[in-house]
């Protein structure tokens, strides 16, 4: 290993201990000759007293000489400390910043006692996923592609996905704060009154069941719609089960009555199993994922509200809450978390259950003609297509 790398690693903490005692011992060396250098460039400076007989001017020239020997060694000496100390700022500025600000790049890791086999992970990642899951799910399956730049700067391309196609959110973190070069990243794809339920029929974009089919009939059989579709009446995890086993479809997002919590809270009800078990603790958030789950089919009532109540649970935890204040800020500008949103939904949803007044599909024609004869549907908001030839 060579002595930068050495030393960089031991700025930044990470350096065996036998190796950490030996940069040691070069520091000290390095105080002890700058302090024997200082010694001895001050006597001689003054070792030699000039003779009596000398004049003034003699004398004043001797001290000249002596002054500008000196400084000369001075500078030569502030010279080495001045590079030490600008290789000390390349090398180790840069791992200093990363501790004191939020580290998106940080990783840990942990040993698969099955495989044995060691597991890194970026934290940041899965605060991301169950972020980006309440609050948008319907854009898709999560994650970021992190490049540190140095003295606490990174790029980070917050990547979702359907079906394979990926869209990409640029952001930019330099010292704890957000730069959004996409604005709407982390916002719904939906209108805020995609849903009858949001502002009441009358007032919502979305179109009634008729006028779906009509248009639905002039599409091609290969297309494939994603839609935000409106219940009449709130369905419960029970019947949520028994509406998404009823009709095929991927079902992407199911917006959830949260009370006072403000704004749209949401999870996405089918397993993605991007995450194991072995990154965060099971007991304490059950069915964080919800590929934790074995059965068969759409995953029961019980293990959605498990999923949902732990999803909230997570994001309140204190490892996210500098996450939360950089990336869910309350002030425009500023790093200020509202975990009360989380705590009022979190509340709302261990007493009364998981409620949900919509679900966000991604459907073929035939199949979302097959949803729209169900009378519980009362509106549909078309988001997009595609075609599917496959």
């Amino acid at each position: 290993m060579k002595y930068r790398e050495k030393f960089q690693k031991y700025l930044e903490g990470n350096l065996e201990e036998e190796d950490t005692e030996a940069v040691q011992e070069d520091i000290e060396r390095i105080e002890v000759i700058l302090s024997y250098m200082d010694e001895k460039l001050d006597k001689e400076l003054f070792e030699e007293e000039p003779e009596e007989s000398r004049g003034t001017q003699t004398f004043q020239r001797e001290i000249s000489k002596a002054v500008e020997k000196k400084f000369r060694k001075y500078a030569a000496a502030s010279g080495a400390v001045v590079l030490i100390i600008v290789i000390a700022l390349i090398f180790g500025l840069s791992p200093f910043l990363n501790r004191i600000c939020y580290n998106p790049a940080r990783t840990k890791e942990i040993f698969d006692e099955k495989t044995e086999s060691v597991i890194v992970y970026q934290p940041f990642q899965l605060s991301l996923a169950v972020y980006m899951e309440l609050f948008c799910g319907e854009k898709g399956f999560a994650s970021a592609n992190v490049r540190e730049e140095g003295y606490g700067r990174y790029t980070i391309d917050v990547q979702t996905q359907i079906n394979g196609k990926v869209s990409h959110h640029a952001l930019e973190l330099v010292r704890n704060h957000l730069y959004r070069q996409d604005m709407f990243w982390n916002i719904s794809d939906m209108p805020g009154n995609a849903f009858t339920h949001d502002y009441g029929y009358e007032s919502s974009c979305c179109i009634d069941v008729e006028e779906a089919r009509k248009r639905l009939g002039e599409l091609p059989e290969t297309m494939k719609i994603r839609a935000a579709l409106s219940f009449e009446e709130m369905k419960d995890a029970e019947e949520l089960v028994k509406f998404m086993t009823q009709y095929e479809a991927q079902y992407l997002y199911i917006p959830i009555e949260v009370s006072s919590a403000g704004g749209r809270l949401g999870f996405i009800p089918e397993a993605v199993g991007y995450w194991t078990v072995d990154l965060y603790s099971q007991e304490e958030y059950p069915y964080l994922d919800l590929g934790q789950y074995e059965g068969e089919g759409i995953c029961p009532p019980e293990v959605l509200t498990e999923h949902v109540i732990s999803s909230l649970k997570f994001m309140l935890a204190e490892d996210n809450r500098k996450f939360l204040e950089i990336f869910d800020s309350s002030v425009p500008g500023e790093n200020v978390a509202n975990p009360l949103k989380y705590q009022n939904a979190l509340e709302y949803v261990e007493a009364q259950g998981i409620n949900g007044y919509g679900i966000v599909v991604v459907a073929s024609k035939e199949q979302l003609l097959k949803i729209l004869k169900d009378e519980s549907v009362e509106g549909v908001y078309m988001l997009d297509s595609s075609l599917d030839l496959n």
